[in-house]
């Protein structure tokens, strides 16, 4: 596995066209979100290098780091992928189907003691979630408590399995998924929710939740079909991150293809309160 910082020098000069000259500047972000970057480590490379110049503070992601949790050299690469960006960026992640089955070094690599977890951060309060167990009554009354105790003016659910999905073949697993998370959503007054696992771009906006779904950080793209869903809803299959701006009362978000250029089609209001 090559260092880090030869994939950021080599993107870096891709940018700039072997020209010499600097990449042309991002929009800094206060907060991104990716997520299921397994699989490709070339793309997963490419698009950490492109984020790390929109200088997050923090970093949401929705879990799917690895392609197998027992082999060590899955995490090693992950590590060296993402090695400058958890430097420079707290880095929170949600579990994924993909980072925990056989071993615990998800919990290790992130000093956590369960699955779930939660940060405040100014007026965002972020809530990690565990998709697999949304059945178990232990998660799901802290969610309930803590988020209810919560006096943020944002609030934000990072989890693996999206409750709203656009795919005919997987679509039965958000049905399934749906009346587990989203009505407690709803009754806790969440703005916002970031899921993966559809591997792609797709933002939805449900009972006045946000979800938006960001699973293009390497894992190959799946083919969705726009017409499952609603009115106002925006997709798109390709590889990305979503940036977000913290404006106060409203949160702004625009979506970036792992070279930065960005889809203008796909911009978003997050969050307004």
């Amino acid at each position: 596995m090559r260092p880090a910082f030869v994939g950021t020098v080599a993107s870096l000069l891709l940018a700039a066209g072997c020209s010499g000259k600097p990449p042309p500047p991002l929009p800094r972000f206060d907060f991104v979100a990716y997520g299921d970057c397994r699989h490709n480590v070339a793309v997963h490379q490419e698009l950490v290098d492109t984020l790390r110049r929109t200088q997050p503070k923090y970093v949401l992601v929705t879990g799917d780091l690895v392609d197998q949790p027992d082999r060590p050299e899955d995490w090693q690469a992950w590590r060296d992928v993402t090695r400058e960006l958890r430097a420079s960026s707290d880095y929170l992640s949600a579990v994924g189907d993909h980072d925990w089955e056989k071993v615990d070094t998800f919990l290790s690599e992130f000093h956590l003691e369960r699955w779930y977890y939660d940060r405040r951060i100014g007026e965002v309060h972020v809530f990690l979630l565990d998709s697999r167990n949304f059945h178990d009554p232990v998660q799901m009354e802290w969610l309930r408590k803590t988020a209810g105790a919560s006096n943020a003016r944002h609030k934000f659910a990072v989890f693996h399995h999206p409750p709203f999905m656009i795919d005919q073949k997987r679509g039965r697993e958000a049905d399934a998924l749906r009346p587990l998370i989203h009505p407690l959503l709803v009754e806790l007054k969440f703005c916002a929710a970031f899921c993966g696992h559809q591997h792609g771009f797709y933002t939805t906006l449900r009972d006045g939740v946000r979800y938006v779904v960001t699973a293009g950080g390497g894992a190959p793209l799946w083919r969705t079909d726009p017409a499952l869903g609603i009115a106002g809803d925006r997709s798109k299959r390709f590889y990305h991150f979503v940036g977000l701006t913290d404006l106060g009362k409203r949160i702004e978000a625009r979506v970036l293809e792992k070279d930065g250029t960005e889809a203008e089609e796909l911009r978003f209001t997050l969050c307004e309160h």
